[in-house]
């Protein structure tokens, strides 16, 4: 393992969110618009932790300040023409990739629950014989 790697860890997003100080709604603003490098593994969002943030933060002035337009609009269509120039190949790969881990966690719920109802209807079946058994003892007891 290299040392770039072991500087460089995934955190979870409430992790994330603790340690720069920034929303959960706002990483996950970040990782719908692919603004950080995330991954989702086992149903949750991991985001990369590569030391400082490596996107500074815009604050986007409110409905009557006097800001000139022009300041922020700058930062925006530099990001806007960055995403379209990204092929919409992998926007289609990467939600490809998210339908087949839906899926297959889908699928494992599934089969896990499948599992369960056969446990219960056996347990259930077992308890069924038992109160047979018992009901027959009561009633040698009784006579």
């Amino acid at each position: 393992m290299n040392t770039e790697q072991s500087e460089k860890s995934w955190l979870p997003l409430a992790d994330y969110s603790m340690k720069y100080k920034v929303s959960i709604s706002t990483l996950r603003r970040r990782i719908k618009a692919e603004d950080i490098q995330f991954r989702f593994d086992d149903g949750k969002y991991l985001i990369l932790d590569e030391g400082a943030p490596n996107y500074i933060q815009e604050h986007r002035p409110s409905l009557n300040s006097d800001a000139e337009p022009g300041v922020i609009s700058a930062p925006i269509k530099n990001h806007q023409a960055e995403v379209k120039t990204d092929s919409s190949e992998s926007v289609i790969t990467a939600a490809n990739r998210l339908l087949a881990d839906l899926k297959k966690a889908y699928t494992q719920i599934l089969q896990e629950k499948e599992q369960q109802i056969m446990h219960l209807n056996q347990e259930i079946s077992d308890l069924n014989t038992l109160i047979k058994v018992l009901e027959s003892e009561n009633h040698r007891l009784r006579n």
